[in-house]
């Protein structure tokens, strides 16, 4: 290759680069909407219950399914507009969540039944684009630098999050505040177009080459088929010894964390104003060690990386078991910001740990069956935990006479859970040899 063309290549590659930072900034946006408090605001004003709230939240861990058989998926010959088109689907479903509201259905079970729809819909969508995403948009990172870019790229995308929560958060306030919650649904559902266009427009200004993609950097072989792929993937020990990492971790989170959001508003009472707040500190927090835990990763290795973030998780796990009304507003916040510290590395981690130990041509399968075996834990969970907290609500939060609320029983099983991980990942995961690295480099 002459230098001509290798500057030319560089150039591109660092301009692909520049649209992800920009992509994941926009999806991080829409994320925000469609998540905790947002999505639990949106549901208990439509008159769904905190259990059914937790459920429906989850269900977008049960669209981690769709990542399964997206390994398994013929797709035509671009990949930038299968991507794209899928992307901007999913987006329009849950454009369709704030419009919900507009329609005044009078049936609880209908409301409840719709929301569900759209919103596991929009997840069914958006998992089965994931894997094929990643894979793509990663093959534009060399493996040196891909710890310090996947950092940068989060600092970006919180940092335009801290605003866009605030604002967002005092302007559905105020019109709950006015008793206009319709007018406020409708800004969100608004808003979530305007970014959608915004996120597709930076897609399509990707320059691709033929090297790009999942069809050089791990994409399913159209020749191996369904049964080709599972056994390849499937019987590779060490593939099977990272499913159980998002195994564990998202059945652990999943019992919990779908029943904060409902717990800050109803139990807790915290306004969208604080909570858009404690998002401010969560991403302050979380930019603080987002470089840390890049850096550290590409000198070290993700595995051993991903310990560090999970102890971290664990202590601020433990601290909010003891959180309740009566000191919510602090400890809630220590742990949040805990947490938001631990997932400066998991975030990354638990995607980057594929490129550490599978082998290239396996990228896109591992990565769409290890988040479906994930989601469905995480949905497992989320269901034995709608079950724990309708038990101690209808009990009147008490548990053998003992004042509780179940997001505090909920909390010690995480923390229990994140322990065990922890233990599996010094004894079965930081022992194993990595695989050959990415051949390529930046140019």
């Amino acid at each position: 290759m002459n230098a001509a063309s290798s500057n030319s290549d560089g150039r591109r590659l660092r301009r692909n680069r520049i649209l992800y930072d920009i992509e994941a900034l926009l999806d991080y946006l829409i994320s925000i909407l469609i998540t905790d408090a947002f999505l639990a605001t949106l549901l208990t004003r439509s008159g769904i219950s905190d259990s059914a709230t937790g459920i429906i939240t989850q269900l977008a861990s049960l669209g981690f399914m769709a990542q399964l058989v997206s390994v398994f998926m013929r797709r035509g010959k671009s990949i930038k507009i299968f991507v794209s088109g899928l992307c901007l689907a999913c987006q329009m479903m849950f454009v369709s969540l704030y419009m919900i509201p507009m329609l005044h259905i009078e049936s609880r079970a209908a409301v409840t039944a719709l929301f569900a729809v759209m919103f596991l819909g929009g997840h069914i969508i958006q998992n089965v684009v994931t894997p094929y995403k990643l894979t793509w948009l990663m093959s534009f990172v060399p493996l040196k630098i891909r710890g310090s870019f996947s950092a940068m790229k989060e600092i970006i995308s919180l940092s335009g999050g801290m605003l866009f929560t605030f604002g967002m958060g005092a302007m559905v306030d105020h019109f709950t505040d006015t008793g206009r919650d319709d007018i406020g649904f409708l800004l969100c559902g608004i808003t979530i177009f305007a970014v959608a266009v915004g996120h597709s427009v930076s897609l399509a200004l990707i320059k691709e080459s033929d090297t790009d993609g999942p069809s050089s950097y791990g994409g399913t072989s159209e020749g191996h088929g369904i049964i080709g792929t599972l056994r390849r993937t499937l019987l590779d020990k060490t593939v099977t010894r990272l499913f159980l990492i998002d195994v564990i971790w998202h059945f652990g989170t999943g019992l919990s964390l779908s029943f904060y959001g409902v717990y800050k508003i109803n139990d807790l009472g915290f306004s969208l104003k604080y909570i858009s707040l404690l998002s401010v500190m969560y991403a302050v927090s979380r930019i603080l060690f987002s470089k840390f835990f890049g850096r550290y990763a590409d000198r070290h290795s993700w595995a051993k990386m991903l310990i560090i973030a999970f102890t971290i998780a664990a202590a601020g796990f433990f601290i909010n078991i003891f959180t309740v009304p009566s000191n919510g507003r602090y400890m809630f916040a220590i742990y949040y910001c805990i947490y938001a510290v631990s997932m400066g590395g998991i975030n990354s981690g638990l995607m980057n740990i594929t490129f550490d130990y599978a082998k290239p041509e396996n990228y896109t399968s591992v990565l769409g069956i290890k988040s479906a075996f994930g989601g469905l834990s995480a949905f497992i969970a989320s269901l034995i935990g709608g079950a724990v907290v309708s038990a101690v609500q209808k009990a009147g939060n008490r548990v053998f006479g003992i004042e509780i609320y179940a997001q505090q029983i909920l909390t010690a099983v995480t923390f229990v859970t994140v322990v065990l991980l922890i233990i599996y990942m010094k004894k079965s995961i930081a022992p194993l040899p990595m695989a050959a690295s990415d051949k390529k480099s930046e140019k």
